[in-house]
């Protein structure tokens, strides 16, 4: 691909894709070898690799590839932890903000 159909490529996006077209093209350019490998190869990362990718996302401000990252492997960064519920000691104020965010909307 060389410059021109980069250029008819960024011309054909929307805004969004624009700035998610020069973000790629920043991580092709910045990312060393280990950091571009591991964005094709998310799933079998370890927890510090992961990290590690998205830290070097953040820095290069390639915010919307980190939030693809984020919502496409949300598994892998989002644990359940249910022994935070068995410390809290529910309030009239905690209950009444539960409420109002949807958690107690169907209970």
């Amino acid at each position: 691909m060389d410059k021109k159909e980069l250029q008819k490529k960024y011309e054909e996006q929307d805004s969004t894709g624009r700035e998610l077209l020069l973000e790629k093209l920043a991580f092709c350019k910045f990312a060393d070898r280990y950091d571009f490998e591991n964005y094709f190869r998310i799933d079998e990362l370890n927890d510090s690799e992961l990290l590690c990718l998205a830290s070097f996302l953040y820095q290069q401000d390639c915010f919307l590839m980190l939030m693809e990252m984020l919502e496409r492997y949300k598994e892998k960064f989002v644990l359940a932890d249910s022994s935070l519920l068995w410390e809290l000691e529910p309030d009239d104020a905690l209950m009444e903000r539960l409420s109002r965010i949807g958690v107690l909307s169907d209970v």
